[in-house]
């Protein structure tokens, strides 16, 4: 009886290892988890508070163009979208403001997110 389970065991070990392939010299296994490479906060020069109203967002890549969308404090975009961005920041009650170049990169599974933090004069 302990020779079948043996067997048995064998037999089911060969089963797993059977269907691993060497194609790929890494197991890498991504999650199913959305990524969003931009994170950017809004801060008011003035008092430090953070900024969600009455401003626009805008994250562009070449002919790429998005509007970030807010969350509870913060916007967010270019999700699982790597590339060049440039972020341009409009409002009635502060100064525009357009970022330098942002680099965002990806691994195999997913974009590598970025936190900016930006700090904006009122008008």
């Amino acid at each position: 009886m302990k020779s079948i389970s043996l067997i048995a065991l064998f037999t089911l070990h060969l089963s797993f290892t059977a269907c691993k392939t060497d194609d790929t010299p890494n197991d890498i296994i991504c999650t199913l988890e959305y990524v969003y490479g931009l994170n950017v906060t809004l801060i008011d020069a003035t008092n430090s508070n953070k900024i969600t109203e009455d401003i626009t967002v805008v994250a562009t890549d070449g002919n790429y163009e998005e509007i970030l969308t807010l969350g509870v404090d913060s916007f967010f975009g270019a999700g699982e979208r790597a590339g060049t961005y440039t972020i341009t920041i409009t409002s009635a009650n502060y100064q525009t403001y357009v970022s330098n170049p942002i680099e965002l990169d990806a691994n195999e599974c997913h974009v590598i997110p970025k936190v900016i933090e930006i700090t904006l004069q009122p008008i």
